[in-house]
């Protein structure tokens, strides 16, 4: 047998190991605790080598990857020489000048990729879909080969690791061979990948893509703005606070006397149905409870573990000089990670709703359709949207923030709710001319808040 025929079958076997030891990566990775606790309810004899690997991993792959690195290695090398050998005398003996000068950068340039292409695809590609496909089977099989392995080099493992660490003390990280931490990015694509194959529904990716934006939310971008926040002034007639709390059907209630800037506390509905049902003499400021503040830029991942702790429902949120922003609700955090909550106690929501200061709300769900004709405006069409929100989002090049206002022909659309990234519902007035619907009359009630 001739060189080039043990340096191609060197070649080939160094890859192949690689490719297994990949896919065995993976799908011995794939051996969580549920699988593990299955094993043993199970009595399968791979249970105590699965726990043994689950309580110490760092020596198996730790093993995994050096002799991983060690088989890529001279696969590659000993591809390039095998390449190198064949190109290069072929290009010197081709006749073309070119060649023949540039024979050995050419050869160079043409080994690396075709090696590299080589190793790419079956060390790491196409092994890790097998990895994935055939876990189960694959890492039963697997963890009986290697783990004998784990302790041949357990101890070039060590001192490997040791010298890692070394290395890794000014960054006060330690070497990991068991564990990766993917990124943000890396797992968003696994889960539009998951979609794509039908394991994963678009319900479930948008709930894990909301929670990976949740926690870089901020209070004043959740919250119910100022202006429309629905509370009570204490300072107003019991009849007239009375009728406010049966109007609204809230069960909390902010309460505040002479302005909203000088919030009270939180009047909780119930305890105000219990007081009159069962006594008529009762004072509204005994049923007042402390209301629970929050900075405008308070993360909303913050508020939510403090609200579980407090076991409060509501809070009033404030900005830099202790006036009162808006306030968010349990249910608004929540909305931001599994999307807008139905409440079947509600009057059917409409998409606009005339106010005093004869400006509108209007959804942002609103089609350009019906906008036009109820108000008899012109809002230009467009494939690219059916919607206001989509409107305003495509002509203003961006999601408007709470409070932001996008003005056309005159019209001014001022957002006043916004889930996540979605424009829920706007104010729409103009300064410079009439703007009103068409001799259509409708109840503001039926506007979700």
């Amino acid at each position: 047998m001739d060189t080039s025929s043990v340096e191609l079958i060197l070649f080939l076997l160094f890859i192949i190991l690689s490719g297994f030891l990949t896919a065995s990566e993976i799908a011995i990775s794939s051996f969580g605790d549920n699988k593990i606790e299955e094993l043993k309810e199970k009595k399968d004899k791979l249970f105590s080598i699965f726990e043994s690997i689950r309580d110490n991993p760092e020596e198996l792959f730790g093993t995994i990857k050096l002799m991983n690195t060690v088989s890529i290695i001279i696969s590659s090398m000993v591809g390039f020489h095998f390449s190198q050998l064949r190109l290069y005398p072929q290009l010197v003996n081709s006749g073309s000048t070119f060649l023949q000068e540039n024979g050995v950068i050419i050869s160079f340039i043409i080994s690396l990729l075709v090696i590299s292409t080589i190793v790419l695809i079956f060390t790491l590609l196409i092994p890790k879909a097998i990895g994935f496909k055939f876990a189960d089977r694959l890492g039963r099989l697997s963890v009986k080969i290697l783990m004998p392995f784990s302790g041949i080099f357990k101890y070039p493992v060590r001192f490997i690791s040791f010298l890692s660490n070394l290395f890794l003390i000014p960054f006060k990280e330690k070497t990991n061979f068991s564990q990766t931490r993917p990124s943000e990015d890396e797992i968003l694509g696994i889960i539009s990948n998951g979609v794509k194959s039908g394991t994963i529904d678009e319900t479930e990716q948008e709930i894990i893509e909301n929670i990976f934006e949740f926690n870089d939310l901020k209070a004043n971008e959740v919250m119910v703005p100022r202006i429309d926040m629905i509370a009570v002034d204490l300072d107003d007639e019991r009849e007239v606070i009375i009728k406010e709390i049966l109007r609204t059907g809230h069960s909390l209630i902010p309460a505040f006397r002479e302005s909203p800037d000088n919030i009270i506390g939180v009047l909780h509905t119930k305890d105000f149905t219990r007081s009159f049902i069962e006594k008529k003499n009762y004072s509204l400021q005994s049923l007042i409870r402390p209301a629970y503040f929050i900075p405008e830029t308070k993360l909303i991942s913050e508020v939510l573990k403090e609200m579980q702790q407090m076991g409060e429902r509501l809070a009033v949120v404030t900005d830099e000089y202790g006036g009162t922003e808006g306030l968010i609700t349990m249910e608004d955090i929540l909305e931001e990670i599994v999307g807008e909550l139905k409440d079947k106690t509600k009057k059917e929501i409409v998409e606009y709703a005339k106010l005093p200061d004869d400006k509108y709300y209007v959804l942002g769900s609103m089609s350009i359709d019906d906008f036009n004709e109820t108000f008899n405006f012109m809002l230009p069409e467009s494939d690219e949207y059916n919607t206001v929100a989509g409107f305003i989002a495509m002509n203003s090049g961006k999601i408007l923030n709470t409070g932001e206002s996008y003005e056309f022909e005159g019209l001014k659309f001022e957002l006043i709710k916004k889930i996540r990234q979605k424009m829920v519902q706007f104010k729409v007035y103009s300064d410079e001319k009439e703007f009103r619907e068409n001799e259509i009359e409708t109840s503001s009630e039926g506007v979700e808040d």
